[in-house]
């Protein structure tokens, strides 16, 4: 049993020598909005993540009651057309920032539960691959209404 017990700071000693750099992830989801759906079954969700920590981050997916699907989708430009692509996830780099807007990326809600009108809220819960679940309280605004907050929101440049 001695034999043993002398072996322990020699093991220890080898684990705290493999052990990584600490890597942090601070998520903060701000700016929380969902435009008033046009015809009843799907709205989008917009939404400003800012990483604060040391090391990127990946939005994987977003769910909420209100939506059978949430689509995470990216907005490109083919040709004249501009086209909406879904895609498996977002990187949300260490120290920076992702918005999500209008004409760019979003979260498509489908298959909507119930109509969302304007001054409506909702919970969505956004996972990200380190930082796990965050959950959001979203506010349904008319798309002409969201376009000024989101504009406000914008940094001068």
């Amino acid at each position: 049993m001695s034999s043993l017990l002398a072996g322990l700071p020699v093991l220890s000693l080898f684990l705290n020598g493999c052990s990584s750099p600490e890597r942090t992830v601070d998520i903060a989801v701000t700016q929380v909005y969902a435009a008033e759906p046009v015809l009843g079954e799907r709205a989008a969700l917009y939404f400003m993540v800012t990483n604060g920590g040391s090391s990127d981050d990946e939005l994987l997916s977003v769910s909420t009651p209100v939506a059978g699907v949430a689509e995470i989708h990216r907005t490109i430009k083919d040709g004249d057309l501009m086209k909406m692509m879904p895609v498996q996830r977002l990187l949300v780099p260490a120290g920076a920032q992702l918005q999500l807007l209008p004409g760019g990326n979003h979260v498509m809600l489908l298959e909507l539960r119930r109509q969302l009108s304007p001054g409506d809220r909702f919970d969505a819960t956004l996972h990200f691959r380190s930082a796990g679940e965050v959950t959001v309280r979203g506010l349904v605004l008319s798309y002409a209404d969201l376009e000024e907050k989101l504009t406000a929101a914008q940094p001068e440049g």
